[in-house]
């Protein structure tokens, strides 16, 4: 592999990727340098498709004559960033923009472009019908992009799909996949409960949505404390007046279940909408409920896809080093709605450039290991070729 990339320009690449980033539904000047570095690499202008909005479609097919049966699979790479400060100081290419690459999506679209870079090498001993469709899908991190790419097409004809997320505790080397649950479904939950305000020296002229707020806080945490099942909730945010002496007219809570069981989520989510209504009639208040992360299914394996990265891995890596790892995990991702339509696995790459103490996704002095690129681009090269039945 050392042979066939040029590592110095995909890491400076990556490097430059970091230092400008752009967050989800923005990534315009993102868009704009993939496509420069697949010119680059002599990718057909007519292949390279705006889809999405902010991302791409790319079809990287043989040159070769025809050989066996059609194959068309997709591999995915996210390409926006995150809201935050860069608390990498040390770091030459760190960004100042008020957003930061600290989930690695600058070092997945790096591992895809490194992968064009090998498939363009070996194009001409590649049978024409054979084709690999990259995914450089804008929006992961805040809106669930892979929606508007399958909305434009992005699957149209995909045999199978696949994708990685590069997790960074433990040391570089090591695949992990599973059939079945990988990433949580998140549901993102807001309960708005009007009362009727007034002066707090007349408490029983009024119907105060603070205590009914409160109480549904109470009872409802209990009530999902008791719960069987993969699941996990937090209550994050609770707003309610702002005077001493004024009873206000409304409150509201904020708070999310992650699920791991398919329409376990969901159940959760009405159960919390019950408690809410039958609160309200206590106290005399009203609620209004608000839910978000719609564009966020659990992501899950189908089983031939898992165990075709599995074995891959296992040879690829090398014995022992493919397995299921932590997974599933209760961080959650929007590639779930590709394997809701297509066979395919997600999985993650080890990426620590330590045994312990590495940074950890989302922390604001995270950086991508610069390691993972090659590794990275040549297990999607061996995933390629036996996926498309080379």
């Amino acid at each position: 592999m050392k042979q066939i990339l040029d590592l110095q320009k995909l890491i400076a690449f990556r490097h430059t990727m970091h230092q400008n980033p752009e967050a989800s539904l923005k990534e315009v000047q993102t868009q704009k340098r993939v496509r420069e570095f697949l010119l680059g690499l002599n990718v057909q202008e007519d292949v390279i498709k705006v889809c999405g909005t902010t991302g791409l479609i790319v079809d990287l097919s043989g040159a070769a004559e025809k050989a066996g049966d059609d194959r068309l699979i997709a591999f995915r790479a996210d390409i926006d960033a995150l809201v935050l400060n860069e608390a990498n100081e040390h770091l030459p290419y760190r960004s100042t923009n008020g957003c930061a690459h600290m989930c690695g999506h600058d070092g997945h679209t790096t591992c895809l472009l490194a992968f064009a870079q090998i498939f363009q090498h070996y194009k001409d001993t590649i049978p024409k019908n054979k084709t690999v469709r990259l995914l450089f899908q804008p929006a992961e991190e805040d809106y669930g992009g892979s929606v508007d790419m399958i909305r434009d097409g992005c699957l149209d004809n995909v045999q199978e799909v696949y994708g990685f997320h590069q997790w960074p505790t433990a040391k570089i080397g090591q695949v992990w996949c599973k059939e079945g649950s990988m990433m949580s479904q998140p549901i993102q939950m807001q309960f708005d409960f009007q009362g009727k305000g007034g002066h707090a020296s007349e408490p029983h002229k009024f119907n105060n949505p603070v205590q009914c707020a409160a109480e549904y806080l109470y009872t409802i945490h209990n009530q999902l404390s008791q719960e069987k099942g993969q699941f996990t909730f937090a209550w994050t945010c609770f707003n309610g007046g702002t005077a001493f002496n004024v009873i206000p007219d409304t409150a509201s809570v904020k708070g999310m279940i992650r699920s791991l069981e398919a329409g376990l989520g969901d159940r959760l989510f009405n159960d919390c909408c019950s408690v809410a209504e039958k609160t309200c009639q206590k106290y005399g208040c009203s609620v209004k409920v608000q839910r978000q992360a719609e564009n966020y299914p659990l992501t899950a394996n189908h089983p031939k896809e898992a165990q075709h990265i599995l074995r891959l891995g296992d040879k690829y890596f090398g014995a022992g080093n493919a397995n299921a790892g932590p997974c599933p995990v209760y961080a959650s991702e929007d590639f779930g709605n590709y394997t809701l339509r297509v066979p395919g696995a997600f999985f993650f790459l080890s990426s620590g450039k330590n045994d312990t103490n590495n940074p950890m996704l989302h922390q604001s002095n995270f950086d991508f290991n610069d390691d993972l690129i090659e590794l990275g681009a040549g297990f999607w090269w061996e995933i390629a070729k036996d996926r498309l039945l080379l």
